[in-house]
């Protein structure tokens, strides 16, 4: 598979079209994810930062924190994980030998065309905010 190293954008679709491949994938990701931790040819430093997400986000601390439940401290509860969730994800598809990420991706589209769909979002969302 040819890998870019920049994703293609601007790409021709909605952001309707694109949230939408973006959440059919979202089951495909979770695969690639639990598929890449137990590869032996994975790098153990993936394998270090998906373990210690998932370990924090399972830990009782980070359930004991959720017991505030006014408003900004539900937020903060919930942004703090998906911050960390979307850092690792980051790190883990840019670091991950491509040819590990194509042979355990299970979608339609492939991980280079799905991982453009997200910059594309991400970009028209900070152009809707300026």
């Amino acid at each position: 598979m040819n890998f870019r190293s920049r994703p293609a954008y601007p790409l021709n679709v909605t952001m309707k079209e694109a949230l939408t491949h973006i959440g059919k994938g979202i089951p495909a990701l979770l695969k690639l994810l639990f598929r890449l931790v137990k590869d032996r040819r994975t790098p153990v430093h993936i394998k270090i930062w998906l373990s210690g997400t998932l370990l924090y986000l399972i830990s009782p601390l980070n359930l004991r924190f959720r017991k505030f439940q006014k408003f900004p401290f539900r937020l903060v509860n919930y942004l703090d994980d998906i911050v960390l969730i979307l850092i690792v994800l980051q790190k883990t598809l840019d670091s991950c030998p491509p040819e590990l990420l194509d042979e355990h991706w299970d979608y339609k589209l492939s991980i280079i065309e799905w991982k453009d769909l997200v910059y594309k979002v991400r970009v028209d969302i900070q152009d809707f905010r300026h």
